[in-house]
């Protein structure tokens, strides 16, 4: 009989507060997503500008003698999953002392959750292993101001179609992070890319507070055989901006934050279209000014009036696009059309050129090929 087979490994598992888990994978079977859930009480007092994401420093898919099928972080995988999905996974971001954060990622084989075209077959991955490497104290040390010094809780679900009678999935996607650096004030960033199967989709990413990418990044090439193929040669806000005709915008992006009139929060958009202050008491709040994935809010008592000179929690909202600041250079949109495929295996040589203008941000590659198992 066949149905879906919701395989739950972790089921909120206490784990410690830094460690590399690992999770087998079935031995048989096809493997269509992977859902993960991490969460991790904050301290007594408070936990401001501190996520979950920047504590997943890496997620792997491995194999025996070096098989490597996922390697990214998890910023970089929850901008694959709204890449793959056109919303963003369901969180609890919050920084008021004592209550509970959680994020959730999405590890998908195929181009979307619980996708039956394209999958993982288990029986083909000799010694499988899921691994999550992270750390509460990544960003700042446990504490009362931090994340609490206590356990965090972990949830994995292996999601299998049971006794699958269809078609033979096709291949599978292959994640896996090409390169990583701090940008130079000047100069080109020289990535390149791996030419064993066809390249579904890249994603590069720059990240440096109040800074916009595009002056970190300033123009992106993709050069194919010493110059004969050039896919791509144009500026990284231009295909910011290319993105915004491909991909949906991130909606009802929520967190309570502690604020008081004039603080700065991150808001995890390189490009939004609105940011909704909402308080928590009789008070005027509004975004003051934003730049480049922060706001600055504006917060005042409607009686007196006088600005608010104590943190309180407010509601912060926001929608737009370049969720984590990643953009994606696409060869499946709008559907995968196998001779569009970037057909990386043909190139004697593949690399992308990525000029740089400004020091100091932290940049990365991501590459997703379509792997066929034999």
């Amino acid at each position: 009989m066949g149905y879906w087979m919701y395989d739950a490994k972790r089921k909120a598992a206490s784990v410690v507060k830094k460690d590399t888990h690992k999770i087998d994978l079935p031995t048989k079977g096809l493997l269509s997503s992977i859902y993960i859930s991490l969460a991790a009480q904050n301290g007594a007092t408070s936990n401001e500008d501190n996520h979950l994401h920047d504590c997943l420093t890496k997620i792997e898919i491995v194999g025996a003698g070096g098989e490597t099928i996922k390697s990214i972080s998890g910023v970089q995988l929850q901008a694959l999953n709204w890449f793959d999905h056109g919303h963003i996974n369901r969180v609890q971001m919050r920084e008021d002392g004592g209550q509970w954060q959680v994020e959730r990622f999405i590890i998908n084989f195929g181009e979307y959750w619980k996708d039956t075209h394209r999958m993982l077959d288990c029986a083909k991955v000799l010694d499988g292993q899921l691994r999550l490497t992270y750390d509460l104290s990544q960003v700042r040390a446990v504490g009362a101001t931090a994340f609490a010094d206590q356990n965090a809780a972990l949830s994995v679900i292996y999601m299998m179609p049971h006794e699958y009678k269809g078609p033979a999935p096709v291949n599978y996607v292959k994640s896996t992070e090409t390169k990583q650096w701090m940008t130079e004030a000047s100069g080109i960033e020289y990535v390149k890319l791996p030419r064993v199967n066809p390249i579904r989709r890249i994603m590069i990413r720059a990240y440096e507070v109040g800074r916009s990418p595009w002056s970190n990044l300033r123009n992106i090439k993709l050069n194919g055989d010493n110059g004969k193929y050039v896919p791509y040669d144009n500026s990284y806000g231009t295909l910011v901006s290319l993105n915004a005709d491909d991909y949906r915008e991130v909606w009802n992006y929520m967190q309570l934050v502690l604020a008081k009139n004039g603080d700065t929060k991150e808001i995890h958009l390189g490009s939004s279209q609105d940011v909704t202050l909402q308080p928590t008491a009789a008070r005027s709040a509004y975004p003051a000014a934003e730049a480049y994935g922060k706001v600055t809010i504006g917060l005042y008592d409607l009686a007196t009036p006088t600005a608010i000179a104590v943190k309180e929690p407010v509601h912060l909202s926001c929608h737009g696009h370049h969720y984590h600041n990643c953009a994606m250079l696409p060869f499946d949109r709008p559907a995968i059309i196998e001779e569009l495929l970037l057909q990386a295996q043909g190139f004697g040589t593949l690399e992308l050129e990525i000029a740089q203008g400004n020091a100091g941000a932290a940049a990365s590659v991501v590459t997703e090929e379509l792997v066929k198992q034999t």
